[in-house]
């Protein structure tokens, strides 16, 4: 379960990311300023997840490979769909990124 978790907040984790990221380069200081928090806040959480699962009795180099195929698949779907989900819909007018 702890895995499953932690895959789906690696997804919005990195979807808020990719938001900052690409708010970072509009031309809307507000939008730059609730995609920071949005992220931070998703980092912090994670992070309590990351730690009661690596820091625990028995943990095996196994289960690190285990992570790091979690950690990379939900990542790189957290980013790909939020650079969908901006494109479509959250950059027009002042928040269009180079525009």
């Amino acid at each position: 379960m702890s895995l499953v978790l932690w895959f789906l907040l690696l997804v919005v984790q990195n979807a808020a990311f990719t938001w900052v990221s690409r708010a970072r380069n509009s031309g809307s200081y507000g939008y730059h300023a609730i995609a920071a928090v949005f992220s931070n806040g998703i980092w912090f959480v994670s992070q309590f997840l990351l730690i009661g699962m690596v820091v625990r009795p028995g943990m095996q180099l196994s289960d690190a490979y285990h992570l790091g195929a979690v950690y990379i698949a939900g990542t790189v779907t957290g980013s790909v769909l939020m650079h969908w989900v901006s494109v479509r819909w959250l950059e027009q007018g002042k928040r269009k990124v180079g525009g």
